[in-house]
């Protein structure tokens, strides 16, 4: 399994035809950017629709924003051409059509993309399940940008996992899609460390920008025949739904003082807050302010709040300052 260091090549056309598939989030765009300054050429960007009753596929050509929409043809009508989002502005400004897509399984969606005859397809954060008649188009095949170390923590929100386990090291990993969720064989990974108290936003940009330079360098690897894939390891692997209320809620005796430090930096806000349950009492924690192995309080202290919107809380070996909603 390759494992990339050092400095990365300078951007030069190699001749290569991509086409990506993203979202308006902030672990696609540093992955459209990377191919881009690594020469490779994306023939067109993809992404899913928001929604309504339009069927089929719309198009927005590479024209500057708040030009008047206009028809094109037929039941292909023009995305809004006054972008609110960075992938579709960084799209336009290098001319690259960019596609909202409604339905993957569509003939029609098939032709669009078909007619691009691109040598690879790159994925990174797509909410849609990618038929494999479209998987199947480029001579290359379909690579993907996922924010672990496979076959650990496939699934769609994989750094959640990371943090709510206390994991201190996660990844990156580049690996074929195939019809099973990232299940697909890996051509590149590497190890990332989780710094303590990282934010979930920091987490997965740290992971956008390795897998970035990852994808790319990859990408330039399969073209020169240089890359060799590996089965994904079934019995080391773990799956993980979208969390649910239920993995918001946590006993603070049951937790060591730092991971429940780095999970409550990691995921908790005023929006959704972790609730805390100590000593018989729930607390509303919007975000975590320091720890200490060295609890100096009785049990029957297990929370103290001093009337700031602030808490310490009892844990397993220590205790816990935080924010309280």
């Amino acid at each position: 399994m390759a494992k990339r260091v050092g400095k990365m090549p300078e951007a030069s056309s190699s001749g290569t035809r991509a086409l990506f598939m993203g979202m308006e989030c902030d672990f696609s765009l540093p992955v459209l950017e990377a191919l881009i300054q690594h020469g490779i050429e994306v023939c067109a960007v993809v992404i899913p629709a928001d929604g309504g009753s339009l069927p089929g596929i719309h198009v927005a050509p590479a024209i500057l924003p708040k030009t008047p929409a206009r028809q094109l043809r037929g039941a292909l009508p023009m995305l809004s051409t006054t972008p609110t989002l960075s992938l579709v502005q960084q799209a336009w400004a290098h001319s690259i059509p960019v596609w909202q897509v409604r339905k993957l399984n569509d003939p029609e969606t098939l032709a669009t993309l078909s007619a691009y005859q691109a040598d690879i397809l790159c994925v990174a954060c797509f909410s849609k399940i990618i038929p494999s008649s479209i998987l199947n188009l480029p001579r290359l095949g379909s690579l993907n940008v996922h924010p672990s170390l496979l076959p650990a923590n496939r699934g769609p929100l994989p750094i959640f996992w990371t943090l709510l386990a206390g994991e201190e090291q996660t990844g990156v990993t580049i690996h074929q899609l195939t019809d099973k969720l990232d299940s697909g064989p890996i051509l590149a990974q590497e190890a990332i460390a989780v710094p303590e108290g990282i934010r979930y936003e920091e987490l997965e940009a740290l992971c956008a920008r390795r897998g970035a330079q990852l994808l790319a360098q990859t990408v330039q690897d399969l073209v020169a025949g240089h890359s060799h894939a590996q089965p994904q390891d079934e019995a080391m692997s773990s799956y993980h739904p979208y969390p649910g209320d239920n993995e918001y809620v946590v006993n603070a005796h049951e937790w060591g003082a730092r991971h429940l430090y780095n999970f409550i930096r990691g995921v908790a806000s005023v929006e959704r807050p972790v609730e805390v349950l100590c000593q018989d009492r729930y607390l509303l924690a919007s975000d975590a302010i320091s720890y200490s192995f060295h609890a100096e309080m009785k049990i029957m202290d297990a929370i103290q709040q001093d009337g700031h919107g602030e808490a310490t809380i009892v844990c397993r070996d220590g205790h816990l300052r935080v924010y309280c909603i």
